[in-house]
């Protein structure tokens, strides 16, 4: 499956509960969402956190990315 997201305003990323009080990440794009939440197997709060982790610095470096390209046109603009 892939997934392209090209954000809009109005779209976001939050930290929500399920019913039985687990965290889970949702984001909201346009009219539907993705969401990642954890299920009852063994293991899946360690291996949701790694992940999470590993997304956390990836959208971190994709804003850095994103922040120096808006520097350079702000240049180019001037």
């Amino acid at each position: 499956m892939d997934v392209v997201v090209r954000p809009r305003f109005g779209d976001s990323a939050q930290v929500a509960t399920d019913a039985a009080g687990r965290p889970k990440l949702v984001v909201d794009v346009g009219t539907g969402s993705l969401v990642i939440d954890l299920d009852g197997e063994p293991g899946s709060v360690e291996l949701a956190a790694c992940f999470a982790d590993k997304l956390a610095d990836a959208a971190l470096a994709f804003a850095a990315r994103c922040r120096e390209l808006m520097g350079s046109k702000a240049t180019t603009l001037s």
